[in-house]
């Protein structure tokens, strides 16, 4: 008769062990530390000038990084000027005008983007795609 206990505990213990390791279903548990939907991201602000004036449908902004915050540190140190890529979704304003192709060489520009926290770790400079760029002219 105890043995039978013994046995039915043991299989409950089993079971419990088993859906305790079990993986979350997909979509659900830790997002990922790098990679697309990856948390937490952190923001990269850059400042600097325009290297290169972009043109209208430009996807990216040539900039020489003179300074930035600090998960921006090893853009400034990295080889100059660092591609900034931009899409549809990147917020550009210069002097009252809202496009890439409205930016001119020597403007002086702040760059925000996101990146996730993890792949910033020992001085890398993954690629950004920025999210917002406030350009000014050139002094």
């Amino acid at each position: 008769m105890k043995a039978k206990a013994v046995l039915a505990t043991l299989v409950v213990a089993c079971l419990a062990a088993s859906a305790a390791i079990a993986a979350p279903p997909p979509g659900k548990g830790k997002p990922a530390a790098t990679g697309q939907g990856c948390k937490p991201k952190v923001t990269v602000v850059l400042k600097g000038s325009l290297a290169a004036t972009p043109g209208a449908s430009a996807t990216s902004l040539s900039v020489t990084v003179k300074s930035g915050n600090r998960h921006g540190r090893a853009y400034v140190t990295a080889t100059q000027p660092t591609s900034v890529l931009v899409d549809e979704d990147t917020k550009v304003r210069r002097q009252g005008k809202k496009t890439v192709g409205d930016l001119l060489t020597g403007d002086r520009v702040l760059v925000q983007a996101r990146v996730c926290k993890a792949d910033l770790g020992q001085d890398a400079t993954p690629q950004l795609t920025a999210t917002r760029v406030v350009a000014h002219p050139a002094k």
